[in-house]
């Protein structure tokens, strides 16, 4: 009978001792990372992981872009005045993204800054959706129509490009889109402190190492 106890006794024990340790084990597992793994190791690490996979990678759409305008051409002859006239309606759809593998990484503790490259148009059509024209005495040719789509479609790519409210607005987008992209890389960035710089504002700070 006594060693019937014993042994129940003895069970029991074990039991309780694995019951404390399974609802323990998760908060001991968080404080052997935090020993053995510091936040400047994960921050090395992430930023490695950074560093390849943009250097694996080429172009990222951060923006596409729909917009409706009107192009105006007219041409005057000497004594005549103006003898052609033409307005043309069009649609622009653009892509407007980042070269991933122009991105510096730069890391130091458990920080990450990443120098970002300027916006690129990665792709954009110019179509005419309607024409006006009054050409009696001067013809619009093919050609001269060709021209001016090209012309507009220069103006529309510079207006994204150059420092506006539009282009405001899409390095934004590209901030998140960059952001989710590390994030699928990475799966988190609880332990970093991650800065997303244009590299037309960025100072390189000596204390930072560049991640190779």
């Amino acid at each position: 009978m006594k060693r019937l106890l014993h042994c129940l006794r003895t069970f029991l024990k074990a039991l309780i001792l694995i019951i404390l340790i399974f609802f323990l084990l998760p908060f001991i597992g968080k404080n052997l990372q935090g020993l053995f793994f510091n936040q400047s190791v994960n921050a090395n690490t992430i930023s490695r992981i950074l560093s390849r996979n943009m250097e694996a990678s080429q172009k990222l759409e951060t923006v596409h872009v729909s917009d409706e305008g009107i192009a105006e051409s007219h041409v005057d002859a000497w004594l005549i005045g103006q003898v052609q006239q033409v307005v043309i309606h069009y649609q622009y759809e653009a892509s407007i993204g980042i070269d991933l593998r122009k991105i510096t990484v730069l890391q130091d503790d458990n920080r990450i800054q990443l120098i970002v490259p300027p916006l690129e148009i990665l792709t954009d059509s110019l179509t005419p959706l309607q024409i006006e024209r009054n050409d009696f005495w001067y013809p619009l040719t093919e050609n001269r129509r060709q021209q001016i789509l090209e012309e507009e479609k220069k103006r529309c790519r510079t207006h994204y490009l150059e420092k506006n409210d539009d282009s405001r607005l899409a390095w934004e987008y590209t901030e998140k889109a960059l952001t989710d992209l590390i994030l699928l890389w990475t799966d988190t960035l609880e332990s970093v402190e991650l800065s997303i710089i244009p590299s037309d504002e960025s100072q390189q700070v000596t204390q930072y190492e560049t991640v190779n």
